[in-house]
């Protein structure tokens, strides 16, 4: 039986089936096996970790009853998102996802054109150009107001061999779509999503050998992995022309509000609402992307993960007000449909986040795709609705096919 427990809980010869711990980025820690001694559990309280999952199947049990198994979380974590479903969509759009979708294009073109020359640019020690991130970052807010949904969709494709620069613009327009949602005014929206974009800009002064490495870091590498954040910040102060806001929420997106996260190891009141956001926003993103040492969640299956760790690691609010912003089935994500078809998630919901706009595309009866259709599951008179989120991959589908 796979139960989830404490780590105060955890002894030695327990068997833990998965460490509980995709919140913790770049962690590549071995997440599955035997606890030999109390080092190992040292050592896993000192990488921030505080509740895992055991196989009592395979080591000693946990005395008393107090665990909860893995199909009482999972319970728990669907009634979770099926309150959040029950909030009114957070969906306006001043124009539809097919007509903003060309002008999302040349936006994601020209950031990633921009943020591949940045890394570039400052590897070689040169000044970063401030100003053509503005730009970028006041048309990113254009189109987000304008129909947010066709950049989140751009979002869903993805390379993952290109993940720093695909996760950086990633998280430039969650962090967009997010600030819309909590009404934010426009400069501080922008220095937000600045921030995201260059959140990670440290990392290029992190050897290769440690950035790239394919295996689990060892102590040594995941303590300098953890100095990027570091070396971001720094960079940005010296840059004129950034924001105060722009730096503390590159600073803070590691962060987490138990006083568990890096590099600063600050407490919930001591992180700022956009770092709280940003820590969100990117643990989103990296849980549903494919890594080398990761296979990535459906989209919906990452919001049940982020309710999850929320009120620990990630503020328990601001991770409704997200959820909210994304709808429970976000943008891109592939969805069962009671007619046995399989559709894609292209438009959010007016009036019921269970009801997005769909592009159904698969048929699970006949095991073959079929005339590609557009629905509003919300409009008057559609007999259809989604039964449940579904992982491509069970499918062989490649999603990047259905979004652009």
């Amino acid at each position: 039986m796979i139960k989830k427990i404490s780590v105060d809980q955890l002894r030695p010869d327990m068997y833990v089936s998965d460490l509980n711990c995709d919140w913790i980025p770049h962690h590549s820690y071995q997440k599955e096996g035997r606890i030999p001694d109390q080092a190992t559990i040292a050592e896993i309280r000192r990488r921030g970790i505080t509740e895992v999952y055991i196989d009592t199947s395979r080591g000693v049990d946990i005395a008393g009853d107090d665990a909860l198994t893995a199909e009482e979380v999972g319970r728990q974590n669907q009634q979770a998102l099926d309150q959040a479903a029950l909030l009114t969509p957070d969906y306006q759009a001043r124009v539809s996802v097919g007509e903003e979708m060309r002008k999302a294009s040349r936006l994601h073109n020209q950031a990633r054109g921009l943020v591949t020359n940045v890394l570039h640019d400052v590897k070689l020690g040169r000044a970063l150009d401030v100003d053509a991130f503005d730009n970028l970052a006041d048309g990113m807010i254009d189109s987000v107001l304008r129909n947010h949904n066709a950049l989140a969709c751009l979002g869903r494709i993805r390379q993952k061999d290109n993940y720093l620069l695909e996760h950086s613009i990633n998280l430039a327009v969650l962090m967009g779509i997010f600030a819309k949602s909590m009404q934010i005014d426009r400069e501080t929206m922008h220095q937000a999503i600045v921030g995201a974009m260059l959140h990670d800009i440290g990392k290029v002064m992190i050897p290769d050998d440690i950035l790239h490495k394919p295996g689990r870091l060892s102590d040594d590498e995941f303590a300098v992995m953890r100095n990027h954040v570091v070396f971001s910040r720094e960079l940005l102060k010296k840059t004129p022309g950034v924001g105060e806001l722009t730096i503390r929420v590159a600073a803070q997106h590691h962060e987490r509000i138990d006083g568990s996260g890096y590099p600063d190891g600050l407490h919930d009141c001591d992180i700022c609402r956009e770092g709280k956001m940003c820590a969100i926003a990117d643990v989103y993103d990296a849980i549903t992307a494919d890594r080398v040492y990761h296979k990535g969640l459906p989209p919906t299956a990452a919001l049940k993960k982020l309710l999850e760790w929320s009120g620990t690691h990630l503020d328990k609010a601001l991770v409704h007000r997200f959820i909210r912003s994304m709808g429970i089935y976000p943008v891109g994500s592939l969805v069962r449909l009671k007619s046995d078809r399989l559709a894609v998630v292209v438009e959010g919901p007016e009036s019921d986040q269970r009801m997005p706009v769909v592009r159904v595309i698969y048929n699970t009866r006949l095991k073959q795709f079929i005339r590609q259709e557009i629905i509003d599951l919300s409009r008057p008179g559609v007999q259809d609705e989604i039964v449940q989120s579904v992982d491509p991959a069970q499918w062989k589908i490649r999603l990047n096919d259905f979004l652009s």
